[in-house]
């Protein structure tokens, strides 16, 4: 009877580890699809990608959150600031690595969801005027 139960307890252990990996998104769902479609040798030389975290059903932003992606070399980590934004690397390694993407919320908060912020403009030419974002 001793060695079933043994079995049981690694059985459990091994799906309550498998089940935390399954929930978490890999690194090329959080991305936009116009850089999550990119072949790894194209992000050379792309620029950071800005995402705000924020409460799924409040939309709230969720500052102190903390994104880990971890990679055979060592780890990226963001955090978000007081708006929910942070930025996450484009870069070829990531994109051929496609690693999990971890999130540690703050403590209280259960979940979260990812937005991805529209890329700054291009600087104006002269004399023309910045869209101006309603105002709520």
């Amino acid at each position: 009877m001793r060695p079933m139960r043994s079995l049981m307890c690694v059985a459990l252990l091994s799906l309550g580890l498998l089940s935390a990996c399954a929930l978490r998104p890999y690194y090329r769902q959080v991305l936009p699809p116009d850089l999550a479609g990119m072949k790894p040798q194209a992000a050379q030389g792309q620029g950071p990608v800005t995402m705000r975290m924020v409460e799924p059903g409040t939309d709230r932003p969720i500052a102190g959150a903390r994104v880990i992606l971890s990679l055979n070399r060592g780890r990226v980590v963001a955090a978000s600031d007081a708006n929910g934004l942070f930025q996450l690397p484009v870069t070829p390694e990531l994109l051929a690595e496609n690693p999990l993407v971890e999130v540690v919320l703050p403590p209280g908060l259960r979940g979260y969801s990812f937005w991805t912020e529209p890329a700054e403009p291009a600087s104006q030419p002269a004399g023309e005027a910045a869209p101006q974002q309603p105002q709520e």
